[in-house]
């Protein structure tokens, strides 16, 4: 198989388009391919590791940082994060390792995504200063690749309207949440929903393409991390 860069010149082809927080990418399998000839050590280094451990390790840890990943963890925040995402300690039995951010309805009491709040609550919960939304988010989506997003500041600004409208929406229906006023994870998880025959095209697509990393990650990569790609590709869009 050839690579990504000598693709350059020739016809990628056309997938359907894909709609994230509003903005939609024309041809999907042209800013995938984009992505991963720009990222493909994040790809190979982080993405590829994702789902393949039991508990948080200290490879795992060390994928989050540079180069890969900018997470910026500490060495003592890395520890903090082995030791609270150890087997003996962290909720992982709660949450399957093959969950799906799909089957978490926030709207359905005693569901999935009340499960998934409990695991994510027992990483924030006594967090060390300097530990917030994107580091932890950047850890567990090594542990769930298809269930965490990757909430870094960028994603949060880029599904912030989409997000207050998904909290009012879930309120409505569970008063429990009237107080929250941004729920990205409903968000992207109704972008999941609205685009599932598109991202199904998309991943056979690009299994298509003659280059080992494109076919890698048609195979392991989650609908979840396409749609996170698609959303970083949608941001340099003209408006």
């Amino acid at each position: 198989m050839g690579t990504l860069d000598e693709q350059d010149g020739c016809e990628i082809g056309q997938t359907a388009p894909i709609t994230v927080a509003g903005r939609t990418i024309s041809n999907p399998l042209a800013a995938i391919t984009d992505y991963l000839k720009e990222y493909h050590r994040t790809v190979t280094h982080y993405d590829f590791i994702a789902g393949t451990s039991g508990e948080v390790t200290a490879e795992l840890v060390k994928a989050t940082r540079m180069p890969w990943m900018a997470s910026r963890i500490s060495a003592r925040q890395g520890t903090w994060f082995i030791e609270r995402g150890s087997s003996r300690s962290a909720p992982w039995g709660r949450v399957a390792p093959d969950a799906l951010l799909q089957d978490a309805d926030a709207a359905q009491p005693r569901g999935l995504y009340d499960a998934v709040s409990a695991l994510w609550d027992h990483f924030w919960t006594d967090r060390p200063e300097g530990v917030a939304t994107a580091k932890i988010s950047k850890v567990l989506y090594l542990m769930r690749p298809a269930l965490f997003p990757i909430l870094d500041r960028r994603l949060r600004s880029f599904y912030g309207p989409a997000a207050k409208a998904a909290a009012r929406d879930v309120a409505s229906r569970r008063p429990e949440f009237a107080a929250c006023k941004r729920m990205t994870w409903e968000a992207v998880r109704l972008d999941l929903f609205s685009n599932q025959a598109a991202l199904r095209e998309l991943r056979g697509a690009l299994g298509d393409i003659d280059c080992a990393l494109a076919s890698e990650a048609s195979a392991k990569l989650s609908d979840l991390r396409f749609s996170d790609m698609l959303a970083w590709a949608a941001e340099v869009l003209p408006r």
